[in-house]
């Protein structure tokens, strides 16, 4: 179940990043011009297949000039291991 967790608040917040992104009216290859983070690894980020440092979430929150909360602002289940 844990996994299943994990991988639903990722793909939360690569939905939200996407939504922020499109907003703004950015490709993947000129957020990663302004983040320096490679394009291909934002379009897994957005579906939520690539696990994340805290580092590159700022970096990507700052590259489109949202807040982290603006990424993170969810409920989710809680952790049982």
């Amino acid at each position: 179940m844990p996994d299943k967790i994990y991988s639903d608040v990722r793909a939360n917040i690569g939905l939200r990043f996407k939504k922020f992104r499109k907003l703004k009216k950015l490709s993947y290859r000129k957020v990663e011009a302004i983040t320096g983070i490679d394009h291909s690894w934002i379009s897994k980020f957005e579906k939520g297949k690539v696990n994340f440092e805290i580092d590159t979430l700022l970096k990507l929150a700052s590259g489109l000039k949202i807040q982290i909360h603006d990424l993170t602002d969810f409920t989710h289940d809680f952790v049982d291991e």
